[in-house]
């Protein structure tokens, strides 16, 4: 840059139609309270979300990144207070929007910083610049500025990455891939926008379908889900204990009940007690339980005289479930063995016990 600046300056590359930085006003910035109409206030409202939102979010992925990358902890709640307590600072003083520079901090990786004292450096150099040597940045040409920021940033792309997470997940590396060309088609709202509303989508995809497991009753403490067990209809004669492994919401709720049906309809022994075991199921919501979901199964059940029951339930979870009025005419159990003993089951030995699988 000071190379370049120098050129500008011997050369007279402005007059040769090379943009510089220009003219920049010096002293220390003026505090005051803005003072703005109610309407410019609510006009402002929806770029102020705009520009939280970008500096948020970039300065948290900045942040994790490289503390991924250089092995150290991050905190986000202390740099969220950081960013709005210098926000705050910068509009009592008519400045620009804070938030973190992914290129500055790339550029400090690269020539090896580890801590605090460049931004120290950087502080004290821009205050000096601010009050003797503005005249000094008047004929940086802008090219050099452009560059400086293209090679910072450049490794940030991460094109290695993608070809990692092609080999990972394409599903994800596809919304990577739309995130990357949303931010360069509509900007980097609208492609974080996108990413966001995409992940959303493949989560609910992947929780509509979680795993669904009948629980087999047997003696033998090495068996378990890690182990192929083929066509395990019923826990023990009469009693099936089925296993749901996610949180019970409207995408997956129908499953859950699909499921049961088809087990209580295909046991070998005619059902009197269906367990829903829940100790995988961290929440569920008021449609995943209101639409047609576990109330509809429980009245199916009581139609065909099946008891139903829930075991291993987490004291929240089993709040909301009153709540939602799930546990009338249900039983709850501690544990798996509490099924089975309480209806007194014969299994293979005497102290046979359902696994905890």
């Amino acid at each position: 840059m000071i190379a370049a600046t120098a050129a500008s300056v011997l050369f007279d590359l402005q007059g040769k139609g090379v943009s510089v930085l220009g003219k920049v006003p010096a002293g220390l910035p003026t505090f005051s309270v803005p003072v703005l109409s109610w309407s410019t206030w609510l006009a402002l409202i929806p770029s102020a979300i705009a520009l939280t939102a970008v500096a948020v979010a970039e300065g948290l992925l900045v942040s994790r990144q490289y503390g991924e990358k250089n092995n150290y902890s991050t905190d986000p709640n202390r740099d969220l207070l950081a960013f709005g307590a210098a926000n705050i600072a910068s509009g009592f003083s008519s400045s620009f929007t804070l938030g973190s520079s992914t290129s500055r901090t790339a550029a400090m990786d690269v020539a090896g910083s580890r801590t605090q004292l460049p931004s120290l450096v950087l502080a004290v150099g821009t205050l000096l610049l601010l009050l003797f040597g503005t005249d000094l940045l008047a004929d940086i040409p802008s090219p050099a500025i452009g560059a400086i920021v293209a090679v910072a940033v450049f490794k940030l792309i991460g094109f290695l990455d993608f070809r990692e997470l092609w080999t990972q997940s394409r599903i994800e590396c596809a919304i990577g891939a739309a995130c990357f060309v949303g931010v360069l088609v509509v900007g980097p709202i609208g492609g974080i926008t996108l990413a966001f509303v995409l992940s959303l989508v493949n989560l609910a995809r992947r929780a509509s379908n979680p795993a669904v497991d009948i629980l087999a009753g047997s003696d033998d403490p090495t068996v378990s889900l890690l182990d192929e067990v083929d066509d395990v209809r019923e826990t023990a004669p009469g009693v099936i204990i089925m296993r749901f492994a996610a949180p019970i919401f409207f995408a997956n709720g129908s499953v859950l009940a699909d499921r049961a049906r088809n087990a209580v309809e295909s046991a070998p022994h005619p059902v009197t007690t269906f367990v829903l075991d829940l100790e995988a199921v961290t929440d569920i919501d008021v449609t995943g339980a209101g639409a047609g979901a576990l109330i509809a199964l429980r009245e199916w059940l009581h139609s065909r005289s099946v008891t139903l029951g829930f075991s291993r339930v987490r004291p929240p979870l089993q709040e909301r479930f009153t709540r939602f009025g799930l546990l009338e005419s249900a039983r709850l159990y501690r544990t798996n063995r509490d099924v089975v003993s309480a209806f007194r089951m014969e299994f293979t030995t005497p102290d046979a016990d359902v696994p905890e699988r």
